[in-house]
This record gives C-alpha cells, sequence and structure tokens, in this order.
C-alpha cells in the first residue's frame, strides 16, 4: 500500500484524491508522504527500489509499535513461556498455565511477536539434502510400539517391533518384542544381520540407553556392551544427535508401515511367535514390490548389488554380555547378576565396572583390568574368591603341602604330626588344631615341639591340647631341676667372699695359734 501512495504522490495526485481511490485514511497518507520525503523518493534524489522490496525499513503503521496492556504482563513471564514451549509443551497448555489473565488472541499475538510459534520454535525450516547410501553402507534401526494385549495370564504387555532397513535396497527386517532391554535388543539386531546375509559398515540408531549411556550433540557416550557387540561383528555405531530423527528418515517411515501391515491381522495379539510369522509374510511380498522412490524391487537391488558388499558374518556367534557398575564391598568382592567377585584389597570401597558373558567374568577400574574370573554358574555357590586374594594362612590352608612344608621347618616329628591330622579329617579338616600347633614356635623352642609332638604320636593324641600338655609338663620339669640345683649352689657378689676363703683363714689361724703355745 505504501508503494502506490508514494508512486501517486509522485504523479502529483492530492491527499484527498489518494484517499478515495486506495481506501486508505488521511493519515496515512500524511505520514507515508513525510516518510517518502525523508527518503528522498518525491524529490528525486533517490530511486524507488524495485518491487517486492520494501520501500522504508520498518512498517509505517504505527499500531504494531505499540505494547498493549497484556502483552506488557506477558513480557514479565518471557523467560517463563520460553522454559515450557522448550520442554515441548503446547501452545495451549503454556496458555491454560499462565499467572496471569490474558485473552487467547493477545497470547498468539506475542508469541508471533517474539518468534516463539510453534512452526518457528520446534521445527528449523531449512534445505534438507538426501540421505544417499552405497551398496553395504548402512542399516538403519529403530523400535515401534504396535500394540498393548492382554495374555493368558490376564496381564498387560507391550508389544514392540524392532526394524532394520538397508539404506541403499530399502529391504526390511523387523523382530517383534515384548521387552526392549540390551540383551533382547542386542539379540535382535544380531539377527537382522543374519536376515540380511552379512554386517553393514555402519549401524545408525538413536541414543536409547541400551546403545548410549549419554546422548550428545557432538560425541555421545556408547554402551560398552554395544562397543564390544559392534567389535565383534566389525562394524561402526553411527548415534545421531538428539532430536533428530529425519537423520535415519528411511527406517522412520517404515514404523507407520509396519502398523499398517499387521492391520489385517485376526490372530492373538499376544502371541509374539505368530506376529512375527505374519509379519515375515507381509515383508516378504513387500520385498518383491517396486519401491515408490528407488523405482525398483529391493529384492533385487539387495540381491545384485548390495548383499555382495556387505561383510560376512562373523564365524561364532556373539556370546551376549552384561555390564554392572557398582562399588566393591568392605569384604574385598563386588556384586554382578547374584554372585560375588573378588578384587585385591586396595579396591575395595571403589567404583568399578563389571562385564560378563556366560563364561567369564572381568572387571575395570578406570578404564583398567585389574581382574578376572570363571562366571560362577553353581546355585550353591555365592562367591568366587582368587586365592591370592586370601590372607596367607587362608592360602596355606588351601594347599596341604604347605602346610606340611611349614611344620618340617620345625621338626620332622610335627610334620608327621601334622600329616597325620589332614589324613584323619574324613572329609573335614579343622585347621585350628595345627595352626595352634605350629603358633608354638612363639613360646617354645624348636627342639622342646618336636620333642613334645614325638610323644603326642606314641600315645596317638592327636591334638593341640595333647602337644601343649606335655611342652609344660617338660618345662616343669626343667624348672624342679634347675631349682634344686640353684639350692646346692652358693652364690656371692663383689662384696661377699666365698666361703672357702673363711675356711683357709680358719685354718690359717689355727696353725698360728699352735706356735706361739709351743714356743711359750
Amino acid at each position: 500500500m505504501e508503494r502506490k501512495i508514494v508512486e501517486k504522490l509522485r504523479e502529483g495526485i492530492g491527499v484527498n484524491r489518494i484517499c478515495r481511490e486506495l481506501k486508505v485514511g488521511k493519515r496515512r497518507v500524511k505520514d507515508t508522504c513525510q516518510r517518502a520525503l525523508e527518503a528522498g523518493y518525491l524529490d528525486g534524489s533517490t530511486p524507488m527500489p524495485a518491487y517486492p522490496e520494501a520501500l522504508f525499513p520498518d512498517p509505517a503503521d504505527g499500531r504494531a509499535q505499540k505494547e498493549s496492556q497484556g502483552w506488557k504482563e506477558l513480557t514479565q513471564h518471557l523467560e517463563w513461556i520460553k522454559e515450557r514451549l522448550e520442554s515441548n509443551w503446547h501452545a495451549i497448555t503454556v496458555y491454560e498455565e499462565l499467572p496471569v489473565k490474558v485473552t487467547r488472541s493477545c497470547f498468539y499475538r506475542f508469541l508471533a511477536k517474539q518468534g516463539l510459534t510453534k512452526g518457528l520454535h520446534r521445527e528449523q525450516l531449512r534445505v534438507v539434502p538426501e540421505i544417499v547410501h552405497v551398496p553395504g553402507e548402512a542399516l538403519q534401526v529403530d523400535w515401534g510400539h504396535l500394540w498393548t494385549a492382554t495374555n493368558a495370564e490376564g496381564r498387560k504387555i507391550k508389544i514392540w517391533v524392532f526394524a532394520g532397513v538397508l539404506g541403499y535396497s530399502r529391504v526390511i527386517t523387523a523382530r517383534v518384542m515384548t521387552e526392549c532391554d540390551q540383551q533382547r535388543t542386542l539379540s535382535a539386531l544380531a539377527e537382522l544381520y543374519e536376515a540380511i546375509g552379512g554386517v553393514p559398515r555402519r549401524t545408525t540408531s538413536d541414543n536409547p540407553k541400551v546403545f548410549a549411556l549419554k546422548a550428545d550433540k557432538y560425541e555421545p557416550t556408547i554402551h560398552p556392551i554395544y562397543e564390544r557387540f559392534a567389535s565383534h561383528y566389525g562394524t561402526t555405531i553411527e548415534c545421531l544427535m538428539p532430536k533428530t530423527p529425519q537423520q535415519k528418515g528411511k527406517v522412520e517411515r517404515i514404523i507407520p508401515y509396519l502398523r499398517r501391515l499387521l492391520e489385517a491381522f485376526l490372530g492373538d495379539k499376544s502371541d509374539v511367535a505368530a506376529i512375527q510369522a505374519y509379519l515375515d509374510r507381509k515383508l516378504t511380498l513387500a520385498t518383491e514390490r517396486c519401491h515408490g522412490t528407488t523405482r525398483e524391487r529391493p529384492i533385487d537391488r539387495w540381491r545384485n548389488e548390495e548383499q555382495p558388499a556387505l561383510k560376512t558374518l562373523p564365524a561364532l556367534p556373539y556370546d551376549m554380555e552384561h555390564y554392572h557398575q557398582g562399588r566393591v564391598r568392605r569384604d574385598g568382592h563386588v556384586r554382578f547378576l547374584g554372585k560375588y567377585y573378588s578384587v585385591s584389597e586396595e579396591f575395595i570401597t571403589k567404583e568399578v565396572v563389571v562385564i560378563g558373558n556366560s563364561r567369564q567374568v572381568a572387571i575395570y577400574h578406570e578404564n583398567r583390568l585389574i581382574e578376572t574370573h570363571e562366571r560362577v554358574l553353581d546355585r550353591t555357590r555365592t562367591k568366587s574368591t582368587k586365592p591370592h586374594h586370601r590372607k596367607p594362612w587362608e592360602q596355606v590352608c588351601d594347599n596341604h603341602e604347605g602346610l606340611t612344608a611349614q611344620a618340617l621347618k620345625i621338626g620332622p616329628c610335627v610334620a608327621q604330626l601334622v600329616e597325620k591330622i589332614l589324613l584323619k579329617g574324613d572329609g573335614f579338616i579343622d585347621y585350628r588344631r595345627i595352626w595352634g600347633i605350629l603358633s608354638l614356635v612363639k613360646t617354645y623352642p624348636n627342639d622342646e615341639i618336636d620333642a613334645a609332638c614325638e610323644d603326642a604320636l606314641l600315645h596317638d593324641s592327636l591334638s593341640y591340647a595333647a602337644v601343649r600338655s606335655y611342652l609344660i609338663n617338660a618345662s616343669s620339669a626343667q624348672a624342679l631341676n634347675a631349682t634344686e640345683g640353684s639350692l646346692s649352689k652358693t652364690f656371692s657378689s663383689r662384696f661377699q667372699r666365698d666361703i672357702s676363703e673363711y675356711s683357709q683363714m680358719l685354718l690359717s689361724l689355727g696353725t698360728t695359734k699352735g706356735d706361739d703355745a709351743y714356743e711359750h
């Protein structure tokens, strides 16, 4: 409208005539005239830009620049509104929960003014390039909920489908599931590889917890089990950015298609095997039809071009693994699937990662392997403790030769007594009796212990109490002999002369007196 007003003003038409011909008010014509004078359009100093470029940088309607009372109130809650919209709230939900009272039209105009409308906020319009794959390049996978059924026990179960689409040939494979945990998902993915007759160079998916521990825009944290699974099959993991399902659109469009294929299924809605058989028949027919995009049959593209480009399947199937992250208990063991596995004492109370399959359990601390165990499968056992994690005396108890060698250091009779105690166990050995005998070296010399063990062997007393009693009796006898010897022996000090000196002195004194008497 501003362009038409300026053109008529340049032709010299008056304001009243312009108002009548264009059906506009005088104020708008006068305002446009003033803006055209300032821009230099009326005096010819500035040429008018070609249509459809705007004549003025901002709209001439002054009402668009004014804020109503409702807008002023909404402006105070702008961050609150943005936060809800970013959390994927619908605009009507935000309006219903507004802390202020405004009309609905005012609220939607405010969103448009702030650029928060649904189209601008939730979907960035851009030029979307085509996703092109070469033969054997990628397999796109995704989950889809089919329905909720009631089984024979009266319990409600959710029926899911795990679908995969080859990027080049568009061959579809799918597995019906009731639980989407990691073990069942990886087993289903392995079945998809077998169904397509090979392994693609890349496997593309979203960021579910079974595949990624943490989703990220640039580099997600891949689940260790999934990494080991991909390494076994020789495929590269591609976890897309969050909220970018269009990057795997080839499989996204398949989920509604699979639901449509199952519309005519009249069997038991909770029978997974029947649903899978019905879906396989439908997918076989689908691969033999002309694809709407490629205008070729997917089975022909797969058989002639894609299957030869796929990697061969590994010779051995993947041994499904389990993952656990936990803290080492104070007894030096970490729990894994109801069993306990030992580590070194230095890792007690520290966080470790446990990865185990049907045969072996590996324990990691800070990305370093610290211990491996054989998987405990015996239901009567709960712990697996490595010998080098036990105390030295516990290690010796497990090795009878070690006990015998330690007893032999004391004496041959001690070793013989220990051997007899070990042989007399009858399935149970009380190691306290042996350790009691070996610990006597802290109080008695080796020869006395060996002699006491010899006496115990002579009397067939294979006990710690017997050996100790013999030692006590022997010590008492030695003490008695020492006491008797001390009574017959006179002790002296530097301040006391020996009795023999006094005897010699008396003898010499008597001799002297006898000589004196003779002289007189």
